[in-house]
């Protein structure tokens, strides 16, 4: 199994208890017990040995004492056995299979209770030992460890619950799975001797130097200090091929590495000069869990805010991306067909261009407003919402649509503030304005009232359309979700996220008795004002 197939099973399982009732934590082996039974196993195996083997009897200690590689054994076996056919059973029982776990992979010819149970431990065993430290490796392949270390879990009490960095893990395969992993690493990197994450100068480093480099290049006696644990980690991932050397003590130590050229594209990727989506996204997840932790561990309160800030800077910038590329892809096509359409007067084919102009010009020039939109308002999130009037956020989204409904505003001129991102708010209600018109509707009242405790705005947009059954109108909130042909299903989820994650309000689609559809929100007010 393949280091990101063995971390991808151990997030499973993180996230398959998470979903699952509390359990208790499970039992692990003391380690002097594991000691002593790996001993008395290790004098049983010797007497059955002849003399002439006595060579594998010392490799077999060497490779099982080498780290406390029996330890991570007797573990990685007690709990793989108590998540399986030995769940809730007792501390005695489990000791006692993990001890015939330990003897059968040893060697030792030693039955248990049935063929069945005795294949189940074998393979758990083969499991175990895969899961523990391989030689000479040390941490590098401890699953666990690695992602507690790059936050790809958490604990919570007596279990692992996958974070946001794991979910991503978790949606990739192949090379990207590889990026994400290295993308993370970098953002979180303490340092080249960081033996948990590759750092960005030991990356240039591995790209200088791509092939049959020495151990004094790596471990500080010459210009660059790397972790031996991170050129494993990079083996593991394919990135390059280790070579090993015997040492004077008989133990296979790292001489040196081959970079692949799959590992070359990898890191050549991995330090590009421009941002990429994977790196932002992994800057500012591992900035949110770093937050998240300092807030558990240190008792600082750095609140949700900050938390949602990082991210909303993150969307901003994502965005730039998305309409960098955008617009390198589209200006040339729009100035090439210009070009096309030019020289096309007068020819044979003007017409039949000219046939198919009213399709592709609109087409073009509406992805590239949408892309500047989304830039626009993606990079409102980042800044710190602000108050505004709700009458002057009305008019303004009756202004901006060219549409034929007739739109009638009852709003008060005194209301109090409210507090968000105004363009956000604006680009809401015009959703709300563009859909009743799509339904079918001609006219729209939108209407306000102060509640009585004065503390939230309940806003009523009402429409002469078909109406919305009662059975859709939770679902028609829900992205994806459009009760017309054609339709993308993001206006109202967009009108969603903004009164009830931005505004902190609500909003619904209720009854209107005598037809049509009505939308309410109750928005709080950013101050009080007196009437």
């Amino acid at each position: 199994m393949s280091f990101i197939e063995e971390l991808k099973e151990h997030l499973q399982n993180a996230r398959r208890s998470q979903e699952s009732s509390p359990t208790a934590e499970p039992f692990r082996p003391d380690a002097s017990w594991v000691q002593t039974e790996f001993i008395k196993l290790a004098e049983r195996l010797e007497r059955t040995l002849q003399n002439s083997d006595s060579d594998r009897l010392k490799v077999l200690h060497r490779e099982w004492s080498l780290d406390e590689r029996v330890t991570g054994f007797a573990t990685n076996l007690a709990i793989l056995l108590q998540e399986g056919f030995l769940h809730g059973e007792p501390r005695s029982t489990i000791e006692e299979h993990v001890r015939l776990g330990m003897a059968r992979y040893m060697g030792l010819d030693v039955p248990a209770g049935s063929l069945t149970r005795q294949l189940e431990i074998d393979r758990l065993a083969i499991k175990a030992w895969h899961l523990s430290p391989p030689l000479s490796a040390g941490d590098a392949n401890n699953i666990e460890k690695y992602s507690l270390e790059i936050r790809a879990v958490r604990r919570r009490a007596n279990r692992l619950e996958v974070a946001p960095i794991g979910d991503v893990l978790l949606a990739l395969s192949g090379r990207d799975a590889i990026q994400w992993l290295l993308q993370v690493e970098v953002a979180q990197s303490m340092g080249p001797m960081d033996a948990w994450r590759l750092s960005r100068e030991s990356a240039e480093y591995i790209l200088e130097h791509p092939n049959n480099v020495r151990p004094e290049f790596l471990w500080g006696r010459t210009e660059l200090t790397c972790s031996w644990q991170t050129i494993r980690r990079l083996d593991f991932l394919g990135v390059l091929e280790v070579t090993e050397a015997m040492s004077d003590s008989g133990s296979n130590v790292l001489s040196g590495y081959n970079l692949s050229n799959e590992g070359k594209r990898i890191l050549e990727t991995l330090l590009a000069p421009t941002e990429t989506p994977f790196s932002v996204l992994a800057a500012t997840l591992s900035q949110d869990e770093s937050l998240t932790a300092l807030e558990k561990e240190g008792g600082v309160k750095t609140g949700i805010d900050t938390v949602f800030n990082s991210s909303a800077i993150a969307t901003a910038r994502q965005a730039r991306l998305v309409v960098h590329e955008i617009r390198n892809a589209l200006i040339p096509a729009q100035i090439a067909l210009g070009s096309l359409y030019s020289s096309m007067v007068g020819s044979q084919v003007e017409a039949e261009i000219a046939r198919f102009r009213p399709r592709i010009d609109p087409g073009i020039d509406r992805a590239l407003k949408f892309v500047t939109d989304l830039l626009k308002t993606s990079e409102l999130a980042a800044r710190a919402p602000e108050g505004f009037d709700l009458l002057r956020v009305l008019a303004d989204a009756v202004a901006s649509l060219a549409t034929s409904l007739r739109i009638k505003l009852d709003v008060a001129p005194d209301l109090p503030s409210l507090s968000g991102y105004r363009e956000r708010f604006v680009l809401a209600i015009v959703n709300l304005l563009r859909n009743a018109e799509q339904a079918g509707a001609k006219q729209v009242l939108i209407a306000s009232e102060l509640e009585a405790n004065n503390r939230n705005i309940l806003l009523t947009v009402d429409d002469d359309g078909p109406g919305v059954l009662p059975e859709n109108r939770e679902r028609i909130f829900q992205r994806g979700i459009s009760l017309r042909s054609g339709g993308a299903g993001e206006g109202l989820a967009l009108v969603k996220e903004v009164v009830e994650i931005e505004l902190h309000g609500k909003v619904a689609c209720v009854d209107k008795p005598d037809g049509g559809a009505r939308f309410r929100m109750r928005l709080p007010v950013a101050e009080r004002t007196p009437r």
